[in-house]
């Protein structure tokens, strides 16, 4: 998850995102929202565009994930653009309900990509509360874990993959084919047949079975 030297300091967001001209954000609307209001947040830094169909087929995911986190008032995503005109731009963020560096400060937008090493897009870099990147791979965690992968961790993504691993050590018969409130089978006939596990192997051989999915 290391993108080199930039991964082992503390960035500051009004810094990081504002120019000599501008200490504030742009939403879909028209609103601008000062940087500062970003402070002590997780943020996500999303370079995309809306020329990018990959970008595209990933921004819904953030999206929903996005409204998802919302509440907690403790997370924010800033739009980083590489739309090619300014109608692209605002079409592009007019489906975000998060917020970006304007289109027309292309400075800052060149100099982010630069600094973090962006070679290709969709990139979604994750920022803890205090200023440093804790991932790089944030498009790679969304499309695994979505909301679960929250705050984005090293350490969370590890307790994740754990339970994965102790989920499939643990994984039974009873795991397999029971599912939710059902512990029933289906015979073809479309009654139901309830088991217990010590005579399941006796059902599944006492003909045809389809499992009521």
């Amino acid at each position: 998850m290391a993108n080199g030297d930039v991964d082992n300091v503390s960035h500051d967001l009004i810094s990081l995102l504002s120019s000599e001209e501008r200490d504030y954000l742009v939403r879909n609307n028209g609103d601008q929202v000062k940087i500062s209001n970003l402070i002590g947040k997780t943020v996500g830094l999303y370079f995309s565009g809306s020329w990018c169909g990959p970008c595209c087929h990933f921004t819904p995911n953030l999206v929903e994930v996005y409204e998802e986190l919302l509440p907690k008032g403790d997370f924010e995503v800033v739009f980083i653009s590489s739309d090619r005109n300014d109608e692209s731009f605002n079409g592009y963020l007019a489906k975000m309900p998060w917020l970006a560096i304007p289109f027309s400060d292309s400075e800052t937008r060149k100099r982010l990509k630069e600094l973090f090493k962006v070679r290709g897009i969709p990139n979604l870099i994750f920022l803890d509360a205090t200023g440093k990147v804790v991932t790089n791979q944030g498009v790679r965690i969304i499309g695994e874990y979505g909301v679960d992968g929250y705050p984005f961790t090293t350490e969370r993504i590890n307790f994740l993959k754990e339970e994965e691993e102790n989920a499939k050590k643990n994984q039974s018969l009873s795991t397999i084919l029971v599912h939710g409130s059902r512990s029933h089978l289906v015979s073809n006939d479309g009654n139901e047949v309830y088991f217990w596990l010590s005579t399941l192997i006796a059902l599944l051989w006492s003909g045809p079975v389809l499992l009521n999915m």
